[in-house]
């Protein structure tokens, strides 16, 4: 990789050397950045070896005035040079990284990778996370400053054995890849950060599949695990339903066969199709014949080719689960919890409870609890987002100054998409408008496929 001297290159690819340029690299170079100006006096040759056959989707690269910080024998955290709070915080945030890798290794076998690096992006990008291997994408807003984006981490590092060793063969099998990982990283994070923050991960999770399935009412085939996308672009069907309904696919089986016996089964599973694209018929012939019985017990093609959320799917119960649904209820009558009750609570806590709430409710209960909380002014963006809708959609205008704030600094589209949603159907023709307005202003701060998600929204709905 051709790249101006002054630059740092990071790519999806173990690093061999940086070099100065020699002629023939004019024409042999992998990818000349250069354009049509090469001068060999002020540029450098980035070179990176790929041992591992890799989709196409995984191969990545990044070039940029970047720094890294060392939190682990096998992971740096990178970030650009100018950002040293940012890459200051992520360093406290990731520091967990190699106690996370040890215990995935436990889990899921040998971490096949070499090293497992992080680089955080600029706020455009727009997802959470991207798993490339050896070097993760990862959005500025999972740097929460309490560890807890951690788990973000946890999500990219378990598709390290789920998606980047085992791949499903096309995006109607996408199940299988983010199904499975959002499995592994709730055993993972049960390990390091314990039982009740998985809990409430899965609590929070299951919201958003119920949510999921009042969205895609008119479009059964989307609450479909194996589904039809022919002629269809997968971004505009991307959801919560792959993620969620395949962890309780892969819990259902667990909690059939028990988690000894499913440990067992996992670890077979993924040394027998590392390396290897697959999709869900493969895997239900594998299943069925490592499990003998399993399809008397289990309805497997209900829980692949069905819609909708399966009976025997599992809602996750807990102390704390069950205290902050109750505490949601009251809500309702107009009761807000007291200080002591959120006394420790963190982000997932204040999030579980948001997405509990009344999808509307009377504008002077959300003031009071943000006048209590403070929870419009939250670092933690999950937590932030969620109150925001709850704002929108009670006509608290009072927050359109902080909604449009929020939508010019970040460019995650899972931030975009409920704000936009909630401006776009509220039914005011102010919301309306602030809609409009933010993203004409906004448009060219976000990613292509992030433009296109608002697009879509504004459409429909103005």
């Amino acid at each position: 990789m051709n790249i101006p001297a002054s630059l740092s290159a990071v790519m999806s690819a173990r690093h061999v050397r940086r070099r100065l340029p020699l002629p023939e690299d004019v024409t042999k170079h992998l990818l000349d950045l250069s354009s049509l100006c090469w001068c060999a006096e002020d540029r450098v040759v980035e070179e990176f070896v790929m041992e591992q056959p890799i989709p196409p989707y995984l191969f990545a690269f990044a070039v940029g005035e970047l720094e890294f910080r060392e939190v682990g024998p096998r992971t740096r955290v990178y970030a650009e040079s100018a950002d040293v709070e940012v890459l200051d915080a992520a360093e406290v945030e990731f520091a967990g990284a190699e106690e996370m890798i040890r215990q995935g290794e436990k889990l899921f076998g040998e971490y096949d990778w070499e090293r497992f690096d992080l680089l955080v992006l600029p706020p455009s990008f727009p997802y959470g996370g991207m798993e490339n291997p050896r070097m993760v994408f990862l959005t500025p807003t999972v740097i929460k400053g309490d560890a807890s984006g951690g788990q973000v981490v946890a999500h990219e590092l378990a598709h390290s054995w789920t998606g980047n060793l085992i791949t499903n063969v096309n995006n109607e099998h996408f199940w299988l890849n983010e199904g499975f990982t959002t499995y592994a990283e709730r055993r993972i994070v049960e390990v390091v950060q314990g039982a009740d923050i998985a809990t409430l991960n899965m609590g929070i999770g299951w919201r958003g599949l119920k949510d999921e399935m009042e969205r895609f009412k008119d479009n059964l085939e989307c609450t479909k695990l194996k589904n039809n996308q022919q002629g269809v672009d997968p971004d505009d069907v991307y959801s919560q339903v792959p993620y969620e309904k395949g962890f309780q696919f892969v819990l259902r089986i667990e909690r059939q066969v028990g988690r000894t016996a499913f440990d067992e089964f996992l670890k077979k599973y993924i040394a027998t199709f590392k390396f290897k694209s697959i999709d869900t018929d493969t895997f239900l012939e594998f299943l069925k014949a490592n499990i003998p019985g399993i399809e008397k017990e289990i309805n497997l093609e209900l829980w692949t080719e069905g819609v909708g959320i399966p009976e025997d799917a599992y809602e996750p119960v807990s102390t704390i689960y069950t205290k902050i649904i109750s505490l949601a209820e009251e809500f309702k009558q107009g009761k807000m919890p007291s200080e002591d009750e959120v006394a420790e609570w963190k982000g997932q806590e204040w999030e579980l409870y948001l997405e509990n709430l009344p999808k509307s409710c009377e504008p002077s209960q959300v003031i009071a609890l943000d006048k209590r909380y403070r929870l419009a002014e939250s670092k933690d963006y999950e937590v932030k987002v969620s109150f925001l809708q709850l704002a929108i959609s009670s006509k608290c205008r009072e927050y359109h100054g902080e909604v449009e704030k929020t939508l010019k600094t970040v460019g995650r589209i899972k931030y975009l998409r409920p704000l936009f949603n909630a401006l776009a159907q509220s039914g005011g023709t102010e919301e309306k408008q602030l809609a409009k307005q933010v993203f004409a202003e906004a448009r060219e701060t976000y990613h292509p496929i992030a433009q296109g998600v608002v697009e879509s929204i504004l459409s429909k709905y103005i």
